[in-house]
């Protein structure tokens, strides 16, 4: 689908910039783009919308980066065949920044959305919530250390914006200024308590939902939006952990989305009583969700393939703040013997369980009743501080 929202293009010249620089900013601001065109979609917020396009056009300015400095690295097979990876790796986000802004585009000048969009898009996991530091918070002139540490706000910061500036990923030591805003993902709980910290006053009832949608249109758009995304976890671990099982996976779920996403079309076409508006607006989100799967199974082979993985995509798994990680049940831990809701890393950690590898099988998006045992393995996804927080009462060290 194309965007109409686009400002003039700005002018692309080589800069001396690291590919992991490049290729981390890429990964993270793709992935703040799907966080906030949902969010756009589901409030109707015209500014997010522009930020989304702001965003869209860094992703495209680092995409050209990234192949010239790839272009200037490359000297013999060896390095062609590492480069293809992180040409591959870099498309697949640079593709999921253009469905997130296909998303953001559905409700730009009033267009009408559709119920069950918002319907789809309420059922979050965890919230995504923006606040304007007033100057009389406790934040102005706090570090970001400053929220966890002292004021003990369980929330990840994922990105600050100051003035028409983005700091996507910021350090814990960054400085909050008073008019600065703030994005943070967490609990509601959480959220909540951040939001009143950062504006100095109550904050109004979330408009989240927890309910999920059991059937109907609303449910098969809701699995494919998280089918779409899980792809995307799997696919970045099966790169930085060159593992061809879980790029298979990806494969074979790429499959699905196809086939759903044709399903889905006819049931949307077939709607009675529903405007052409709203039927575009749900044939958009199903497009979307389609070319982010796409963009997974791009990414995937890269190890199907049998091209080499470049050390630079575990440097940029590493420095994430959303990154994808590896862990081992070990015998006697504090995951063996206990249930996913036991464990409820979730809330404790920020951490989300994606798959579950036991005997050789996988089970997806497993459910709260699965009861781990030693020698699972676990592909997981969160934030750097709860995976490190997590690996330090496991004992970490047998863990990638």
């Amino acid at each position: 689908m194309s965007r109409r929202l686009r400002k003039e293009r700005k002018i692309v010249k080589f800069e001396p910039v690291s590919v992991r620089e490049l290729l981390t900013n890429m990964k993270t601001y793709s992935d703040l783009m799907l966080d906030l065109s949902y969010s756009a979609l589901l409030f109707s917020d015209e500014e997010l919308i522009e930020w989304v396009m702001e965003l869209e056009e860094q992703v495209d300015r680092f995409g050209y980066q990234l192949l010239m400095t790839l272009s200037l690295a490359v000297r013999d097979k060896d390095d062609a065949e590492a480069a293809v990876g992180l040409f591959r790796v870099a498309s697949s986000a640079n593709r999921i920044s253009d469905a997130a802004a296909d998303i953001a585009e559905l409700v730009h000048k009033g267009r009408p959305v559709d119920p069950l969009i918002k319907g789809v898009f309420n059922y979050v996991e965890e919230h995504l919530v923006r606040a304007k530091v007033a100057p009389e918070s406790v934040l102005q002139c706090r570090t970001i250390d400053y929220v966890w540490e002292e004021l003990g706000a369980n929330v990840d910061v994922i990105a600050l914006r100051r003035g028409t500036e983005w700091t996507v990923n910021p350090r814990a030591d960054i400085t909050i200024c008073p008019g600065d805003i703030v994005f943070v993902r967490g609990s509601d709980k959480e959220t909540s308590m951040f939001l009143e910290i950062a504006t100095g006053g109550p904050t109004l009832p979330s408009t989240y939902s927890g309910e999920k949608p059991e059937t109907g249109l609303a449910r098969a758009l809701l699995e494919l939006k998280e089918r779409s995304e899980f792809m995307i976890s799997l696919a970045y671990a099966s790169v930085t952990y060159q593992d061809s099982e879980l790029a298979q996976e990806v494969e074979e779920l790429e499959q699905r989305v196809d086939e759903d996403c044709d399903r889905v079309l006819k049931e949307v076409m077939s709607l009675p009583d529903v405007d052409i508006n709203r039927k575009w607006g749900l044939v958009g989100v199903v497009f979307a969700a389609e070319e982010i799967a796409d963009a997974a199974w791009e990414m995937a082979q890269v190890q199907l393939r049998g091209l080499p993985t470049h050390e630079i995509m575990t440097s940029v798994m590493r420095d994430a703040e959303d990154i994808v990680a590896r862990l081992v049940v070990e015998p006697g831990s504090v995951l063996d013997g206990k249930t996913l809701d036991e464990l409820a890393l979730d809330d404790t950690h920020g951490i989300y369980v994606q798959s579950v590898k036991r005997e050789g099988m996988w089970f997806h998006r497993p459910r709260g009743e699965m009861l781990l045992k030693a020698g699972d393995i676990l592909v997981v996804d969160g934030y750097k501080r709860g995976l490190e927080e997590l690996r330090a009462i496991m004992g970490g060290a047998q863990n990638e």
